[in-house]
């Protein structure tokens, strides 16, 4: 039986402008109509659920291209996933990636998990086993010894988010074993970063490292991702074709050149920074909190330039980083249009255009024939995109299936 819904204000993800008076129609996981109110179109559904959503928007379900579905937003994050056995590790992915559904995200890409917990996760998923969005996986991420995403010490035996690869050879084998076990996209660490300690912005997998990565990746048409922080790292991992940069924060002109060049995007993850809100009484380490400021300084400039350049810009929270819990991701649209981007501009970052970062065609848009990933969000979301953070005001279809709302 079809679902219509009627009179609420359409954002379909992709068009410059809403249709004040829009209508949505979805039969099973397909969407068969999207625009205009049109009784022509409803009455091809004579048996239909009809739906008046009058001074609600209708738009498509959010996508958030950079979580870490084993890290829970604790200032302790670090030392709890290092601590944890990998049962409770994807016990609590699990949990957080039902949290993520129910805030209105229903795709998400994960960006390197302790015991590669994501892969279990996804299949749970699929197999309606647990409830959660459409889940990309990374396994763990690729770092050098010592990098970032080598948290553990030399003589001691914990489990990480990431493993430790030193050369062409070491890389091209752990990018084949993350395919092997169906891997979405392999996670490259390009650079230091702010919760590992060592220097935030130093350059760490080389750009021949990367390369072999991509290149495996190609092979089987998965996605590639790299962490960068520092200038050099990140255009090391561009011109290695790696496809999304996580972070960015010491973009420079020539990286944004890189950027425009090739099939390349950039994911700004600002809610990382999170932690500089409320790191120092949280019981973040100073030595996370001096990076993270530091960071600041180039990141948000940076993104700006990139933004006015004409850069692809993605929508990525870094959820599960300190202060930054499942949940509360859609804030990120919020603070775009805070720096430079206005709300339908920032609504693309999470629909239209993160489906085409992440190669998904059959999502991040509402026409017909796409998959009904569909939100209804009371208010105005054009006027106040705060209200996506509501998660009680949220109507959430998933796959074309009612998930939390009052359809």
């Amino acid at each position: 039986m079809a679902t219509i819904l009627q009179h609420g204000m359409l954002v379909d993800g992709l068009a410059k402008e809403p249709v004040a008076d829009g209508m949505l129609i979805y039969e099973g996981k397909e969407i068969l109509y999207a625009g205009p109110f049109c009784p022509e179109a409803a009455a091809q559904y004579p048996g239909a659920q009809v739906q008046d959503v009058r001074g609600q928007t209708i738009m498509p379900g959010l996508i958030d291209a950079h979580v870490h579905l084993t890290m829970y937003g604790k200032p302790s994050s670090v030392m709890d996933f290092l601590m944890d056995s990998a049962t409770y590790t994807a016990l609590k992915a699990a949990d957080c990636a039902k949290k993520l559904l129910y805030a209105g995200f229903t795709t998400v890409r994960s960006m390197g998990d302790k015991a590669s917990a994501d892969y279990a996760v996804k299949r749970a998923i699929n197999e309606g086993m647990i409830e959660g969005p459409r889940l990309l996986t990374s396994g763990k991420a690729i770092s050098i010894t010592g990098g970032h995403g080598d948290f553990v010490p030399g003589d001691v035996e914990l489990d990480s988010i990431g493993e430790t690869c030193d050369g062409v050879d070491e890389v091209r084998r752990a990018a084949r074993d993350r395919l092997k076990n169906g891997a979405d996209n392999i996670k490259l660490m390009a650079t230091g970063g702010g919760n590992s300690p060592g220097p935030g912005t130093v350059s760490q997998l080389t750009e021949e490292e990367m390369r072999v990565a991509v290149e495996e990746a190609a092979n089987r048409n998965a996605l590639t991702a790299a962490h960068a922080i520092g200038a050099d790292g990140i255009k090391r991992a561009l011109r290695a074709g790696v496809r999304t940069i996580e972070h960015g924060s010491f973009l420079d002109d020539e990286g944004i050149e890189l950027l425009l060049k090739g099939d390349h995007y950039l994911v700004p993850t600002l809610c990382a920074f999170r932690t500089i809100k409320y790191g120092p009484e949280g019981g973040v380490p100073d030595y996370v909190l001096e990076k993270i400021h530091y960071f600041a300084t180039a990141h948000y400039a940076g993104l700006e330039k990139a933004y006015k350049a004409g850069v692809k810009i993605v929508c990525g929270t870094d959820t599960g980083t300190p202060f930054n819990c499942h949940g509360d991701g859609a804030e990120e649209l919020e603070m775009y249009t805070k720096l430079c981007m206005s709300p339908m501009e920032a609504i693309k970052t999470a629909t239209s255009m993160a489906a085409q970062a992440l190669r998904q065609p059959d999502i991040g848009v509402l026409a017909a024939g796409k998959t009904a990933d569909v939100l209804v969000v009371k208010g105005d979301v054009l006027a106040n995109i705060a209200l996506l953070q509501n998660k009680a005001d949220l109507t959430i279809i998933h796959n074309g299936k009612l998930v939390t709302g009052t359809l």
